[in-house]
């Protein structure tokens, strides 16, 4: 799997998705359909010193968006977040984590990452405990989406502990272009 960096051949693609039915449920915002605000976007991820943001290709197809945001470089914590938008390989899904805290905690010297997930979205919730994430607990009544309020669930995955537990996984390591 190859991490590749946005452009901005890329933000139609990616509005697409994330204004569609399928993505857009799940996250915490719901954004207009703008390419202008695309472009906007882009230039603030590409400013931001605390987070990586990337395309995810798998043989030859972009496939979906991941990214590591809100790190705290003194901590040594982030946040990652990601979303399959090419549903042909939605099932690629319950390998992204592998492919993440390999990257995260070899490349990047992260001790911890944290991954929310809103309350709708079980089956994201259920990939981060068989994955052998963490359950922090619940962030009740959290986020707001049309008029209806939801719940947060948040998982972590500590350096320490993937290295008791991910050694079959190490073979997942990402492509990252930068």
């Amino acid at each position: 799997m190859k991490w590749i960096p946005i452009d901005e051949q890329h933000l139609q693609q990616i509005l697409d998705w994330r204004t569609s039915e399928e993505i857009t449920r799940f996250m915490y915002t719901d954004i207009e359909y703008s390419l202008e605000n695309q472009r906007k976007w882009l230039n603030t991820i590409r400013a931001d010193q605390n987070g990586y943001y990337w395309l995810m290709e798998y043989r030859d197809d972009i496939i979906g968006y991941i990214s590591i945001t809100e790190i705290d470089w003194k901590h040594k914590r982030g946040a990652w977040n990601f979303y399959i938008g090419n549903m042909k390989y939605s099932m690629l899904a319950g390998f992204l984590g592998a492919y993440m805290y390999n990257y995260a905690f070899t490349e990047l010297g992260l001790e911890k990452l944290i991954g929310e997930v809103i309350d709708i979205n079980e089956g994201v919730q259920k990939l981060h405990l068989k994955q052998g994430a963490r359950f922090v607990g619940v962030y009740k009544r959290h986020i707001c989406k049309n008029g209806v309020w939801h719940d947060v669930h948040v998982f972590e995955m500590t350096k320490a502990r993937w290295q008791e537990i991910g050694n079959e996984f190490k073979k997942y390591i990402p492509e990252v272009q930068v």
